[in-house]
């Protein structure tokens, strides 16, 4: 196979080329010397949980985007942040049916009602994961928030691929045509940085904790990674799970490490609830009431129904005539399925199940909540029965499931190593956007399946900015 009219960047279609033509043994040493590199960073990944780490799937092919690209990518990433920032309003409100177009659990509502505080988006950092599509336009799939996946990854993989892939493989002057690739690890300092002078916290030896869930997660966690970065940069910065914050006279402490602010990469569901919790997360509550946790209650609401709210009428009101421009190209048709009337991919007044399940060829359902790919049904790939399935389960589930429309995604070719081989093989991406208060940052993934997640078979792909 080769790049050559598969919408490949020069510099990709020379790399893939390039890589391609090593002798086996060279290719097998670039192989072990990035892998080593790896390890050495801790650029791990676990396949399951409790698993031995290995190294993380990782391109060597950079993912360039246009920088053309990049104010449309920015202000479609203002406008989801903006709306999201009011969601614990709406919610609280209990209007224009918010709650069921993203409805909680029992306990993070709780959290929610107990802790009331004033609108604002500067505790929150939102990833929007968007794809290509193989028309040329962005396509806004989901929104994310809360997690920190990706940030050190990609800052490490740019740093293995820059000093021990490109010099091989490409000219000064070709490496000079990829462009700064976004920091993302500055990126996160930045915004906790701004976070605490907004709160009035010292700016001297400020004190950070990164907290999440006790046990081996789903995958290799980033955040002990992240805490050195802000070590080195002069932050008393510590890592581990919300019950280890505690109070004594002089404050809020993890570990013995004093903690003037929290970044939570755990979800309020996950905190059990808030009377039960009493002495167990006293230092938590103590800095959620001085509002120095974050994200805030904005970042619960990463529900896909949320792009419901981006193209329908109900709520057209809440945005720009920019804004809805924005959304009406960007944004799929998204419904939460459930027993209802709405609007169809036309426009047209609907009974939703009855209309999914005539149009299962332009649709695929998927879970209101969560990430990593599970639960996806591609109409499109499936039999009937699988499809009815799905949608009954969606009607016995009411809230917990949307359907969304069917987008032509582009594929590139890429060079990915997994597993101790390299492959060449045309890919589909998913380009994350990390957004806070008009900070933009890039991530990528890519996959041979269409359905994008690293823990189902893809790989980091470090995205650049191309010149010119």
């Amino acid at each position: 196979m080769s790049p050559e009219g598969d919408g490949a960047h020069p510099v990709e279609a020379r790399l893939w080329e390039r890589l391609q033509g090593l002798p086996g043994r060279e290719r097998e040493a670039l192989r072990r010397r990035v892998e080593t590199a790896e390890r050495e960073r801790a650029l791990l990944h676990r396949t399951r949980p409790g698993a031995r780490p290995t190294p993380h799937p990782i391109a060597l092919t950079p993912f360039l985007v246009p920088r053309r690209l990049l104010p449309a990518l920015a202000e479609l990433a203002r406008g989801v942040h903006r709306f999201q920032a009011k969601a614990p309003e709406l919610y609280r409100a209990g209007a224009l049916g918010f709650r069921e177009l993203c409805p909680l659990d029992a306990t993070t509502e709780a959290w929610l009602f107990g802790y009331q505080r004033p609108a604002g988006d500067h505790d929150l950092m939102i990833r929007l994961d968007v794809g290509l599509a193989a028309d040329g336009r962005v396509a806004l799939y989901e929104t994310n928030s809360t997690a920190l996946a990706g940030l050190f990854n990609h800052a490490t993989g740019v740093e293995i691929l820059q000093g021990l892939v490109y010099p091989r493989l490409l000219t000064r002057a070709e490496r000079r045509g990829l462009g700064p690739p976004p920091d993302l690890l500055a990126f996160i300092f930045d915004w906790v940085a701004e976070t605490a002078r907004r709160l009035g916290l010292p700016g001297r030896r400020l004190g950070v904790a990164f907290v999440e869930p006790a046990g081996p997660g789903e995958g290799y966690s980033e955040l002990p990674a992240i805490t050195r970065y802000f070590g080195a940069r002069g932050v008393r910065a510590s890592t581990g799970d919300p019950r280890q914050l505690h109070l004594d006279r002089d404050g809020v402490v993890l570990k013995g490490a004093p903690v003037d602010l929290v970044y939570r990469d755990v979800a309020f569901q996950d905190l059990g609830d808030p009377p039960a919790a009493g002495r167990r997360l006293a230092g938590f509550r103590a800095l959620l009431e001085r509002q120095a946790v974050v994200p805030g209650f904005s970042a619960e609401f990463d529900h896909k129904g949320l792009l419901e709210c981006l193209t329908s009428p109900a709520y057209q009101r809440f945005f720009s005539a920019r804004e809805r421009a924005r959304f009406r190209a960007a944004v799929p048709w998204t419904r939460v399925l459930r027993a209802r009337r709405t609007e169809g991919l036309g426009g047209e007044g609907i009974d939703l199940p009855r209309y999914v399940r005539k149009a299962r060829d332009r649709l695929l359902i998927k879970p209101n909540r969560g990430s990593g790919g599970e639960g996806v049904v591609l109409g499109w790939t499936v039999p009937p029965a699988r499809w009815e399935r799905a949608i009954e389960r969606a009607l016995r589930e009411p809230g917990r499931w949307v359907v969304q429309e069917r987008v032509e995604a582009a594929r590139r070719p890429m060079v990915y190593l997994q597993d101790g081989a390299l492959h060449f093989a045309p890919c589909y991406a998913s380009l994350g956007l990390f957004y806070v208060r008009e900070r933009l940052g890039l991530h990528c993934r890519v996959s041979r399946v269409e359905v994008v997640n690293v823990g189902r078979g893809g790989a980091l792909a470090c995205a650049f900015v191309a010149r010119g």
